[in-house]
């Protein structure tokens, strides 16, 4: 059994019995749906990259910490009649024509490399720390990270960076692995409703908390952003709030005009936030706290919920049929395939979706808005089980997956 179906057949153990059936509505539904555990249980926190396993038949996995279950139709991909922004309007095929690999479309970019370390240790891939070293780590339990490690992509040496330490009481593990300013950033949560903020040298060295945050009741219990900037560390509550700490320690500050805010990308900040109630629109009211510059995205009646970036949005009209425009609403593209995935645009320019490929089902391509440019991402075995990654949160450069016994890693920054 291959670590993706075992990892499916436990989140289907736990949460089959309660596996809703999918509507038109794919993202708001599963945000929506993985919100309610999250709070209900004060559960994980998402992984910096969540994965989809599509199986045969048309079930779906959403493998963020194990924690929900979704049936989708098997039809429900690439239905749509829509264009490509770099073509004119031509109808797109109900099947897509099978793309090229990704390493073949894009060699630059891709890399495979051994999926296990020393001793048959998996690897999971958080975050470049530059353009030939990653973050990887690897747990002690299921879910629970127990070491930090930066893997050389040229020469395959692993070096330890750190162990996670998981403190007692610990409902949410450590998440969100970020890189910057020489530090690595995550966080973890207390039963107490405390985040704690964690800090270690890329270089090597022990685990530091430098911040706790108490978070009001009802709200969630984690982080809902977190960057590093120059020497201090910036994040943002699943409940609303844009906060700053010093990357050495020191008093937690709120930032004038991130109260209720989340943090998109610094100095962007805005609401709803990446776990918003409603239909899972996200930052469509950003402000730029440095210069103090609103921002509205323009919607239309009609459209689902609306995924916006600093620059562009993506969404999903009634009936399933997806776009992306600028947030004032001009140069509208529709995109050649049905509903998004959460996460939406990846560098304002990248999409990860499963679409159906003549004479090979269901498979998972990474497209590229700017060029119309698809290519397949493998990941699938013969019984039609495909896998569709996700950009790593805090990252928005690196997307990262097993196929048998190789770690694919595309460095979504070499693309041109």
């Amino acid at each position: 059994m291959t670590d993706v179906e075992e990892t499916l057949r436990r989140t289907l153990g736990n949460a089959s019995q309660n596996a809703p059936r999918m509507p038109a509505d794919l993202p708001a539904r599963l945000e929506a749906g993985h919100r309610r555990r999250r709070r209900r249980n004060l559960a994980q926190a998402v992984l910096a990259a969540a994965t989809v396993v599509v199986v045969a038949g048309g079930t779906a996995a959403v493998l963020r910490h194990g924690d929900m279950t979704a049936a989708l139709p098997s039809t429900s991909t690439s239905t749509s009649e829509s264009a490509s922004p770099a073509a004119g309007t031509p109808r797109a095929p109900r099947e897509w024509p099978l793309p090229e690999p990704v390493e073949q479309v894009w060699p630059e970019a891709v890399r495979k490399v051994p999926a296990r370390g020393p001793g048959g240790t998996k690897l999971l891939p958080q975050a470049f720390i530059d353009d030939r070293t990653l973050l990887v780590t690897t747990w002690g339990g299921f879910e629970k990270t127990d070491a930090l490690y930066a893997y050389d992509l040229r020469t395959r040496d692993l070096r330890k960076i750190t162990d996670v330490p998981t403190p007692a009481g610990t409902v949410a593990f450590a998440s969100d692995f970020t890189v910057g300013g020489g530090q690595v950033v995550w966080w973890t949560a207390t039963k107490d409703r405390q985040v704690h903020v964690w800090t270690a040298p890329v270089s090597g060295g022990e685990a530091t908390s430098i911040a706790d945050v108490e978070v009001e009741d009802g709200g969630g219990a984690g982080l809902g952003g977190l960057a590093v900037e120059a020497d201090r560390i910036v994040f943002s509550l699943l409940s609303g709030g844009v906060f700053t700490v010093p990357a050495a320690g020191g008093e937690v500050r709120a930032v004038p005009g991130g109260a209720g805010m989340h943090l998109l990308e610094w100095p962007w900040v805005g609401s709803p936030g990446p776990f918003a109630e409603g239909n899972g629109a996200r930052f469509t009211s950003i402000t730029n706290v440095e210069t103090g510059e609103t921002n509205a995205a323009v919607t239309r009646p009609g459209e689902g919920g609306l995924i916006c970036g600093a620059r562009l949005c993506a969404g999903v009209r009634d009936g399933g049929k997806s776009f992306y425009r600028l947030r004032d609403g001009s140069q509208e593209k529709e995109l050649p395939m049905n509903d998004l995935m959460p996460d939406g645009l990846a560098r304002e320019r990248f999409l990860v979706a499963p679409v159906t490929a003549e004479g090979a089902g269901h498979i998972a391509i990474l497209y590229d808005v700017s060029t119309g440019t698809a290519a397949d991402l493998g990941g699938r075995d013969e019984k039609g089980n495909i896998q569709v990654p996700a950009v790593a949160r805090g990252d928005d450069r690196l997307l990262a997956y097993q196929v048998d016994d190789d770690l694919y890693v595309i460095d979504l920054a070499k693309i041109e």
